[in-house]
């Protein structure tokens, strides 16, 4: 009979891609993981991963057993916990864009039976730690298709082109709108101008050639920057909703086509047999949508 042990081992290269870091996962020592592993591919009889000097890349077969066993070995090994530390609330660890979750979720948190631990991050290295069991729910700002991943949308965002005093555009027309933007001082997220760069081709159909003044990965600290006047920016609406509201912000122009970008709830499938899990899932669900 197949021992519990292999299959959650294999699980563990599977997730991780190499046997040092699912030793580690494990708390295990290579050899013994190893065994394991070898243990299990004489049980069925064909290897589950082909070795390279990088990682450990799965097999057809390997693919296959993961996808039939993994749902039942990530409910054994929370029920095994939960017995273990039965007056412990379990840990739910929620990754995502610090600037989303300290404006826009805590407000909004549903009563939780979780301890909650928070990961900071861009999307596609949390969707990694997403599938290396490293975290267990995320909110992602694009759509990456991953096999083993369930993506719900959440929300969407709107950006506007904000600065501290007003910039009068009736009577300019596009071409005078850019060019007068061209002269101000900018402040972006990232040298590659991700959120700018979308503004400008959606107002003015051509590629952003703007050098930023500040790039600051916090957009929270770039409202500050912009409200103190050492330039401009584009923002998502959330972010900047009070200060437009009481004329600390304003939005200098609106582009024609409206700058808009998803948000996704994402998670592993096999989690959705938890039904701890999926009822705090949908909660949070309805508690974040703000549009259709």
């Amino acid at each position: 009979m197949t021992n519990f042990e292999w299959y959650r081992s294999f699980v563990a290269i599977y997730r991780h891609g190499s046997i040092s870091r699912a030793a580690q996962a494990r708390f295990m020592t290579q050899p013994a993981l190893s065994q394991h592993l070898a243990a299990l591919e004489a049980e069925i009889g064909e290897p589950l991963f082909r070795r390279t000097p990088r990682q450990m890349v799965p097999t057809e077969r390997g693919h296959m057993l993961y996808g039939q066993i993994v749902q039942a070995v990530d409910r054994l090994e929370k029920i095994s916990g939960d017995f273990r530390h039965p007056s412990t609330p379990p840990t739910l660890r929620i990754g995502g864009p610090a600037e989303w979750i300290h404006e826009y979720l805590i407000a909004r948190l549903p009563e939780s039976p979780y301890t909650l631990s928070f990961t900071f991050g861009e999307t596609k290295p949390l969707i990694q730690a997403l599938k290396n069991n490293d975290i267990d729910l995320l909110i992602a700002t694009q759509h990456v298709a991953t096999s083993g991943l369930t993506f719900t949308r959440l929300m969407t965002e709107t950006f506007k082109l904000v600065g501290n005093r007003p910039m009068p555009s009736d009577g300019y027309d596009r071409d005078d709108i850019r060019q007068r933007l061209e002269r101000l001082d900018w402040i972006s997220y990232a040298p590659e101008l991700p959120i700018i760069r979308r503004f400008w081709f959606a107002a003015f159909g051509e590629r952003c050639t703007l050098k930023p003044r500040f790039i600051v990965p916090d957009l929270r600290v770039i409202k500050s920057l912009v409200l103190q006047g050492h330039g401009i920016s584009v923002l998502p609406e959330y972010l900047v909703a009070d200060e437009l509201k009481k004329g600390e912000l304003y939005e200098l122009w609106r582009s024609p086509e409206p700058v808009e970008n998803d948000l996704w709830l994402v998670y592993r499938s096999s989690d959705r047999v938890d039904p701890t899990f999926t009822t705090f899932v949908d909660s949070w669900l309805r508690a974040a949508v703000v549009t259709p």
